[in-house]
C-alpha cells in the first residue's frame, strides 16, 4: 500500500468517526429534551387546568347564588366578575405562551422563551394574589356574608392564613422550582451542544 491510499483511509475513518460522533450528539440530545419536555407538558396541563377551574367555579356561583336586587349583591357581582374576567385573561395568556415553546428551535431561544414566560408567571400571580382579597370580599358581598361579625373571626383567621400560606408556597417552592428544574435540563444540552 502506498502512502496515498493510506490517507484516504484515514480520511474515511475520519468522516466515519466524525459522521458517528453527529448521531451520538444527536440521539444524546434527543434524550436530554425528553426531561423537559416531560416537565413543560406538565405545566401545559396544570394551566390547562386552570383554564377550565374557573369555569367551573362560576357555573356552580351562577347556579347557587340567589338573586336579590340590593346594591351590594351588584357590587360584588361587578366586583368578583371583573377580577375573574381579568385573571383569566391572564390565564389565557400564560397558557398560548407556554403552548408556543417548540423545542426544534435554537436552545438560547428556548431559554429566552422560558425565562419571559416564568417572569410573566412571576408577575400575573403577585397580581393574582393582590386582588384576592377583593374577589373574595365580592363573594362575601354576594353570599351576604357578615365579615365583621364576631361569629366570622375564626374563619376570616383561617382565610387568611390560608392566603398566606399559599403565597408562601407558590412563591417559595412552585413557582421558582418548577423553572429552575427545567432551565437545569434545558442547560445540559447548551453544554452538549458547545461540545
Amino acid at each position: 500500500m502506498e502512502l496515498e491510499d493510506l490517507q484516504n483511509i484515514w480520511i474515511e475513518y475520519d468522516k466515519k468517526i466524525s459522521e458517528s460522533t453527529r448521531l451520538n450528539k444527536e440521539i444524546l440530545k434527543r434524550m436530554l429534551i425528553l426531561k423537559p419536555e416531560k416537565r413543560l407538558n406538565w405545566i401545559k396541563i396544570k394551566a390547562g387546568f386552570n383554564l377550565i377551574l374557573p369555569i367551573a367555579l362560576i357555573i356552580f356561583l351562577l347556579v347557587r347564588v340567589q338573586y336579590r336586587p340590593a346594591i351590594d349583591f351588584y357590587m360584588g357581582v361587578l366586583l368578583f366578575g371583573i377580577l375573574s374576567v381579568l385573571v383569566y385573561f391572564w390565564q389565557v395568556r400564560y397558557f398560548m405562551l407556554i403552548r408556543n415553546i417548540d423545542f426544534s428551535n435554537s436552545i438560547t431561544l428556548i431559554k429566552k422563551e422560558l425565562n419571559e414566560i416564568e417572569k410573566y408567571k412571576i408577575k400575573i400571580t403577585k397580581f393574582a394574589y393582590f386582588l384576592m382579597p377583593f374577589g373574595a370580599a365580592g363573594i362575601f358581598m354576594i353570599g351576604e356574608i357578615p365579615i365583621f361579625s364576631k361569629h366570622f373571626i375564626l374563619p376570616l383567621c383561617l382565610i387568611i392564613l390560608v392566603m398566606f400560606s399559599s403565597i408562601y408556597y407558590t412563591f417559595k417552592y412552585s413557582i421558582f422550582e418548577q423553572f429552575k428544574k427545567l432551565n437545569l435540563e434545558i442547560d445540559e444540552i447548551e453544554q452538549l451542544e458547545k461540545r
